[in-house]
């Protein structure tokens, strides 16, 4: 009998967008000012981000917050995927306001 494995969801460029701001900003409250986003949307980007990779992201404080070897790992390895993705989005949006 083959052995199943559980296929986990994909997760969601935005998502590691938000990851990606809040360790460059240090701050959840900077981040979702840089992304225009409100501060308890960019908290419930990072916990869905980790509830569909498994692991912890951020170490969370009052004072600060500080990205895992994790979240630090993620980063690195969806640098280019996350740069692409905004590529692609940019050219798409240029398509959509030259004329046909």
């Amino acid at each position: 009998m083959a052995s199943r494995r559980r296929m986990r969801a994909m997760f969601s460029i935005e998502l590691v967008e938000a990851l990606r701001e809040v360790a460059h900003h240090g701050n959840l409250t900077r981040a979702a000012r840089a992304m225009r986003l409100s501060k308890s949307t960019i908290s419930k980007y990072i916990t869905e981000l980790e509830t569909q990779v498994g692991v912890q992201l951020l170490h969370r404080s009052t004072r600060v917050v500080l990205v895992t070897d994790a979240g630090r790992h993620l980063l690195e390895r969806s640098t280019a995927l996350v740069d692409l993705a905004n590529r692609i989005q940019s050219e798409l949006d240029a398509h959509a306001r030259s004329p046909a």
